[in-house]
């Protein structure tokens, strides 16, 4: 993925280069109409609905490299100075938490209030939150304290956007939430330089999307011809060559995703052949270069 550089944590900006993304009160008020149509209780402790592990496996097998890459930018170094109370939540573009990034300390406090990996952050399952809003106006929000509908959050300044690909397909968002004290400015800044380091490794794997082939190989044919869905990776494929990029090895991609080894040998075949390469060295030759 190449070399890491680490999102410094800027200086004091001025109120107005982040209060655009607060929302407007007749978008909260929306979103409060919403939480009481859905019967949602203001004084709600803890999310609402929580995915079972189980559940939760194979939305982590379909999300497994945007997980890695998010891992790879957000690493511990984001966990101590000015930053070190922050919590980060990722998300599916369904608003399922994938993975819980924070400090140990943090991670102990939160998982207490029901903020784990599987929670959903949907308005029916926590109502007014940085992350349903970011969902419902697809765009970057911040939302402090006592802007959230329930108890749950009134003590948390949040900050959420999706995260999109080069072509602004969203494949998930981003959530950093924080103590009420701190400054929503700096963390606004700090938020939008990590969520463009991620979207930056996402695009780098974009590799299916740009051709890398000698130029002696023939181009793939344009979207109108009748072949061209054919060099397209389907759903599965997709899953498979996300784990195979963790390192994971045939027998546990099959353990993963309950399907036979010779199966994913199957799989990884296909997916060679319209990627253009032979073996998984040759794959993560073209990945990286």
């Amino acid at each position: 993925m190449g070399l890491r550089v680490m999102p410094s944590f800027p200086k004091e900006p001025k109120r107005r280069d982040y209060f655009h993304y607060l929302c407007s009160a007749e978008e909260l008020e929306a979103s409060r109409a919403r939480c009481r149509l859905l019967g949602v209780p203001v004084e709600l402790g803890r999310p609402a609905k929580i995915l079972t592990d189980s559940s939760l496996t194979q939305r982590l097998a379909t999300n497994a490299l945007l997980i890695a890459l998010s891992e790879h930018v957000i690493t511990p170094d984001c966990y101590t100075g000015p930053s070190e109370n922050f919590l980060y939540i990722l998300c599916d573009p369904e608003l399922v938490a994938l993975k819980i990034f924070a400090a140990p300390e943090v991670l102990v406090a939160t998982e207490d209030l029901g903020i784990k990996p599987g929670t959903v952050f949907t308005e029916a399952s926590c109502g007014t939150n940085a992350l349903a809003l970011a969902h419902e106006y697809n765009r970057l929000v911040a939302t402090r304290g006592k802007q959230h509908y329930c108890k749950l959050f009134e003590d948390w300044w949040c900050i959420a956007s999706p995260v999109t690909n080069q072509k602004g397909r969203t494949l998930g968002y981003l959530d950093i939430s924080m103590p009420a004290a701190k400054e929503l400015g700096l963390a606004v800044a700090f938020f939008k330089k990590l969520l463009k380091l991620i979207e930056q490794q996402l695009t780098t794997l974009e590799f299916r999307k740009v051709d890398h082939r000698p130029s002696d190989t023939p181009s793939p044919p344009p979207a109108g011809d009748p072949n061209y869905k054919a060099l397209q990776l389907t759903s599965r494929e997709e899953e498979i060559l996300n784990l195979r990029l963790l390192g994971l090895d045939n027998q546990e991609i099959a353990a993963r995703l309950c399907i036979s080894p010779n199966t994913v040998k199957v799989h990884c075949a296909r997916i060679y052949r319209k990627l253009g390469v032979h073996s998984f060295p040759q794959l993560i030759a073209k990945i990286y270069r």
